[in-house]
């Protein structure tokens, strides 16, 4: 028997042209061999099948599978979102079972390796994919879902803005055709970043999950955010942040805090923004009234600081970080704030006359606001 299997009524058309040979068996049985060439599958299945119960038994012998023909022919259909998105490698399917009225039910193992998954036009891709889980097949029911852990590995994350590495995630699919995180790390900017315990459900795809960072590099941070008013930053913080995702609003901040490690130099340069600082300070202290003439313009003693804070506001002077805080309240703290920023340094030039600055930054609205916090906000600063 020959024939071809359509997968989808609508266009784009994913078509699979199948073969089946029967041959008879001891007691009425039917022995059967399986097989699909074409669409990007290759696949060679045997079995046995009494033809009036429809009990019997199914074993795929082996199968592979193109990504980039699957993937192609699916992901139009799951999201919008996927769109443009290009997969590679190939996918080795293994699996037996038995036949219940002649429906498949069993288990069946799949490993993806070398794969990868590009976005050209969002600029990022998945490079060095690798997959291996076990699941259960009950066709009549139309579940499939994980015997145990499966384990997803990305060897390099590259996108415009940042780039990671031995991504590693372990988890199950569960009977709720969701995705249960056992957990999940990566890492990124010379530190890590692990993900707590989490469900996350597959259609509609929506992410709620607890981030925790540990040792990641500030200047990578400071690239990320563009608007953030410095323009250069080295150092590395700590923290823990809630980051939710959906298909609508993309990535949202939850709760969370972020602090510069101290057991390492942090200095931070601001980007140039004349009269930051210098805008209501005195160039010169002017000791006598200016109908004094001459005399009163002698006795103008320069500030001291002045020349400093002018260095600090144009970029031009290192500062030295002491401390650095970061808490995100997005439903509003008791004062209404959804993050409050605090940071405290002093500039690395030892005979400045600036002892120290502090930035107090109040955000009261969306808390994604602090991913495009700039010094133009309102702050409150302090020198001593």
């Amino acid at each position: 028997m020959r024939g071809e299997l359509k997968l989808f009524e609508q266009k784009p058309d994913f078509t699979l042209p199948w073969k089946c040979t029967f041959k008879a068996i001891a007691e009425g049985g039917q022995g059967f061999a399986f097989a699909i060439d074409g669409a990007g599958a290759h696949l060679r299945a045997t079995g046995q099948m009494d033809l009036v119960t429809g009990e019997g038994s199914w074993k795929i012998n082996e199968a592979q599978v193109e990504a980039s023909a699957w993937f192609a022919a699916v992901a139009s259909r799951l999201s919008p979102a996927l769109a443009g998105l290009v997969a590679e490698g190939n996918l080795t399917v293994t699996g037996e079972g038995t036949l219940r009225q002649g429906q498949a039910v069993g288990r069946i193992k799949i490993v993806w390796r070398d794969g990868a998954l590009r976005q050209a036009v969002q600029g990022w891709a998945l490079e060095g994919i690798g997959l291996q889980g076990e699941f259960a097949l009950d066709s009549a029911a139309a579940r499939v879902e994980s015997v145990g852990p499966f384990e997803l590995t990305v060897k390099t994350v590259t996108t415009s803005r940042f780039g990671a590495r031995n991504v590693l995630m372990n988890g199950r699919l569960n009977e709720r055709r969701g995705l249960s995180v056992l957990g999940a790390q990566v890492e990124i900017a010379g530190g890590q970043m692990t993900v707590d315990p989490c469900e996350v459900p597959l259609s509609p795809l929506v992410v709620d999950a607890n981030l925790r960072i540990s040792q990641v590099g500030l200047q990578d941070i400071v690239l990320l955010v563009p608007t953030a008013g410095l323009s250069d930053a080295r150092g590395r913080i700590d923290g823990v942040v809630r980051v939710k995702w959906n298909e609508t609003l993309g990535v949202q901040l939850g709760v969370g805090s972020l602090t510069v490690r101290d057991d390492e130099p942090a200095i931070v340069r601001l980007t140039p923004s004349a009269g930051l600082l210098t805008r209501n300070v005195p160039e010169h202290f002017d000791l006598l009234p200016a109908w004094l003439g001459p005399l009163a313009r002698w006795m103008r003693p320069a500030n001291p600081a002045y020349a400093n804070m002018k260095a600090i506001e144009l970029g031009e002077a290192d500062l030295r970080v002491k401390a650095l805080d970061v808490q995100l309240t997005p439903e509003g703290d008791e004062r209404g704030r959804s993050a409050v920023v605090r940071l405290v340094a002093q500039p690395a030039q030892p005979d400045s006359a600036v002892k120290e600055v502090v930035f107090d930054v109040n955000v009261a609205g969306p808390v994604n606001a602090v991913l495009k916090l700039g010094l133009d906000q309102g702050f409150t600063l302090g020198t001593r």
